[in-house]
């Protein structure tokens, strides 16, 4: 689709030489890609701050003017290997590199590019293994207890949102982008639509009766807020915050007198907890909206040490 020019506020990328985009004008583009392919907006926008951060580095390196379009291999190499001289973290470092390859993607796609420069540059080696924390049915409970002794005006919402954690293996960036149209609740059961809608590339997650009923009493007590259609939203009638969900699960786990619990460690649990049940790899990965079951993810046999 054609767009107009948009003139950019990054100084040096103003100028249009021989057809090429300027960086604004990618920029808005690339943005549009995310929200039609119907990437969560706490997703899009990391995005976007990954390609913001590389397209400053490339503007100081190469020279400011110098379009993306121009980007090698080679170069995001060097921006790799700058980013480990800085001591970012390697999840950090993977994360903006899959952004870099997400515009580039784009690039081809759209036919500003023929190949992917960002295809030919691996990820750098996280070292992970089995994870710190794989909670045991008995501490699941005794942290939903923790939550239900809470008699505070947030209480069904914290405890609707503690086990939409526990049950789908959701992450944080997802929960708090979920909108109310996106639940569906029957009976005994009902399903959460992650990511925009299926014909996107949004997933189905099914919620069982224990969840189904937190849910139904939370909206009951949910204040109206005009315009907002998220689904949890915190104590002005805005959307919840991913700090502020991070912050209730570790208030939550320590009332519960558990301690390294984080809501990645809910994932986690849900993560291994499924495949033993099911052994599906590729199940286990559709729910959890990967390509792939995480490293710490182990058939019977293979168990991760479970903190007692």
């Amino acid at each position: 689709m054609n767009r107009p020019f948009v003139v950019s506020h990054y100084t040096g990328y103003e100028k249009r030489e021989k057809g090429i985009p300027v960086y604004a004008d990618l920029l808005a583009r690339f943005e549009e890609y995310l929200v039609a392919t119907g990437l969560a907006p706490t997703t899009i926008t990391n995005y976007l701050a990954d390609l913001r951060g590389f397209a400053q580095w490339w503007a100081e390196t190469q020279g400011k003017g110098v379009s993306l379009l121009t980007v090698t291999a080679d170069g995001i190499r060097r921006y790799r290997r700058d980013m480990a001289r800085r001591g970012w973290a390697p999840a950090t470092i993977n994360r903006r590199l899959q952004g870099i390859r997400k515009f580039f993607s784009f690039a081809v796609t759209t036919g500003l590019l023929p190949t992917n420069p960002a295809a030919e540059v691996s990820r750098v080696n996280e070292q992970r293994s089995a994870p710190s924390r794989i909670l045991t049915p008995a501490e699941l409970g005794q942290l939903l207890a923790a939550v239900r002794s809470n008699n505070g005006s947030q209480s069904r919402r914290d405890y609707a949102l503690l086990q939409v954690l526990v049950e789908t293996g959701i992450k944080v960036s997802d929960l708090v982008d979920l909108r109310l149209e996106d639940v569906e609740l029957g009976v005994g059961e009902g399903y959460l639509l992650v990511g925009s809608s299926l014909a996107t590339g949004g997933r189905c997650l099914p919620l069982g009766p224990t969840v189904c009923a937190a849910l139904r009493s939370y909206l009951r007590v949910r204040a109206p807020a005009p315009g907002v259609t998220h689904l949890f939203l915190n104590r002005e009638g805005r959307p919840i915050s991913p700090r502020t969900v991070q912050r209730l699960v570790s208030t939550y786990a320590r009332a519960a007198g558990l301690t390294g619990v984080s809501a990645h460690t809910l994932r986690q649990t849900f993560a291994y907890t499924a495949m033993e049940e099911s052994g599906d790899p590729k199940a286990v990965a559709r729910l959890l909206g990967l390509r792939e079951v995480p490293r710490y993810v182990r058939v019977s046999g293979d168990t991760p040490a479970i903190n007692s």
